[in-house]
């Protein structure tokens, strides 16, 4: 999903593909929801491991030290690298933007002012963190949390997406403005959790058939749904919107319920899912490097191929030299 993210991006800053046509269509619609992805899978990781642990004081404090550990240090040289390069990312520097950016709160406040590109992201990430203690708590408690949480969120979010987000201005960037608030995504985290919560009760778990052709089919309908549109907002707004959502939240299901045994392709994944978060937050500034060493008339293809490869060389060097060593320290 973060390599999506990054090559949507990169299909943007290289124009290899003709807009509105179906390989810029599919890159869209993969970027996009790769972001929606991560909100699903937090809350499938992080109830699935507290439904089996402890939620007392005690393990609040281990997680809440994990978690700023996790994601402090990657973030701070990302904020760090955008001011010292110029970078336009997020709001203009001042003091209350970089104390914001500081604790990780600026969710609170309005998502877009991260300062570091597709930040707003992560802010809706460290808001759940903030609250996650409370909410395993309430999980392992109360048996239907999720399922209402989940329903109750989902409510909080159709104004948002049938109403405001369409009706939202493109101009000094309102529509995306309105479209990254916490009340449009914070339900994705509790349907994660309530797959969580299904899973440690079944015991069945999926066989080869029963896993690759629903996911095909699943891979094909998010493919072939919307083929052709312009504006990237299409599919991010109305009943689009959630079709999408219901087609992710179903290969997160085909991959809860498949325990993959070991293979080149499930090392190569898990070695992707460590330095995601390294591409998710090196890949602009891998554009920039190609951006502004590559020659003029760069064949974009080339540019797309280049900035990829580089995104996941740094990110390889991030996770072993700065996110490995930070998170021994906790």
């Amino acid at each position: 999903m973060a390599v999506g993210v990054a090559c949507y991006h990169f299909t943007i800053w290289y124009p290899v593909f003709q807009p509105g046509r179906f390989m810029a269509t599919t890159a869209a619609k993969v970027g996009h929801y790769g972001v929606e992805g991560f909100f699903l899978l937090s809350g499938f990781c992080l109830f699935h491991a507290c439904l089996g642990a402890g939620t007392g004081p005690g393990a609040a404090w281990r997680f809440y030290r994990k978690r700023f550990v996790r994601i402090a240090p990657l973030y701070y040289l990302a904020v760090a690298l955008n001011l010292a390069l110029g970078l336009a990312a997020g709001p203009q520097p001042s003091l209350r933007m970089l104390a914001e950016n500081a604790t990780l709160t600026f969710a609170l406040f309005h998502p877009n002012h991260a300062m570091v590109v597709g930040g707003w992201a992560i802010g809706i990430e460290c808001v759940f963190y903030l609250a996650f203690p409370l909410l395993a708590w309430a999980a392992v408690r109360f048996k239907p949390f999720l399922a209402l949480a989940a329903g109750v969120l989902f409510l909080l979010s159709l104004p948002y997406t049938l109403e405001a987000v369409p009706a939202a201005s493109m101009a000094g960037d309102m529509k995306f403005h309105t479209y990254v608030q916490i009340a449009n995504h914070a339900f994705l985290f509790f349907l994660g959790g309530l797959v969580a919560q299904v899973r440690a009760r079944l015991p069945w778990r999926l066989r080869s058939g029963a896993f690759l052709v629903p996911g095909a089919g699943l891979a094909l309908v998010f493919s072939r749904y919307l083929r052709h549109f312009y504006d990237h907002f299409t599919v991010l707004e109305g009943p689009p919107r959630y079709t999408f959502v219901l087609l992710c939240l179903g290969m997160v299901v085909l991959f809860a319920f498949r325990d993959l045994g070991d293979s080149p392709w499930k090392r190569a994944g898990a070695w992707l899912g460590r330095i995601s978060y390294a591409v998710y937050l090196a890949h602009p500034f891998a554009n920039a490097a190609v951006q502004g060493l590559a020659p003029v008339g760069l064949p974009p293809a080339l540019g797309f191929g280049l900035a990829l490869g580089l995104t996941l060389g740094l990110a390889a060097l991030a996770e072993r030299w700065i996110e490995r060593p930070a998170m021994k320290l906790a």
